[in-house]
C-alpha cells in the first residue's frame, strides 16, 4: 500500500479492517509534525503487530525522499511478499507523478531482486493489474 498526503485515507480504513493479518504501509507527506495522518493509530497497530510502517517526509530534511525511495529500499521484502507470498499492492493518492514513480520503483524492486530484465519486470506488473493483484485509486 502506498498512500501519500490524503491518499492514505483508504488504508486507514483497510488496516482498520485486516488489523489481524500483516500488512505494510508506505506512507510520505511534507512533515512529520504537520501532516502525519492518523498518527497515533498507526502507531498502535504497529505496536499490534498488525502493521510495518515505512514513512517518507519529503520536507524535513535536505534532500526530499518519497514514498517511491522507501519503495526501492524495502525491495527484498516487497518482493518476498509480492512473489513469493502473492501480496497485493494498492497506490492511493495525488495522480500526478506518484503513482507512475511507485510503479517504476516496483519494477526496479523486480530487477534487483528477481534478476529480470526491464521487459520481464513490466510484464510482471501488467500480470499484477490483469489479475487485481495491483490496484491504483488516483486523483488530480
Amino acid at each position: 500500500m502506498v498512500g501519500p498526503g490524503t491518499g492514505v485515507a483508504p488504508f486507514r480504513a483497510a488496516l482498520q479492517e485486516r488489523l489481524c493479518e500483516a500488512n505494510v504501509l508506505f506512507f510520505g507527506c511534507r512533515s512529520e509534525s504537520k501532516d502525519f495522518f492518523f498518527r497515533s493509530e498507526w502507531e498502535l497497530m504497529v505496536e499490534a503487530g498488525g502493521l510495518t510502517l515505512f514513512t517518507a517526509f519529503s520536507r524535513d530534511q535536505e534532500e526530499k525522499v518519497y514514498v517511491q525511495h522507501r519503495v526501492r529500499e524495502k525491495a527484498a521484502l516487497l518482493w518476498d511478499l509480492i512473489c513469493r507470498r502473492k501480496a497485493c499492492f494498492y497506490i492511493a493518492g495525488n495522480a500526478k507523478q506518484m503513482p507512475a514513480s511507485v510503479c517504476d520503483s516496483l519494477k526496479e524492486v523486480f530487477q534487483q531482486e528477481g534478476g529480470v530484465s526491464a521487459d520481464a519486470a513490466a510484464q510482471m506488473l501488467a500480470a499484477m493489474e490483469k489479475t487485481s493483484r495491483l490496484q491504483s485509486e488516483t486523483w488530480s
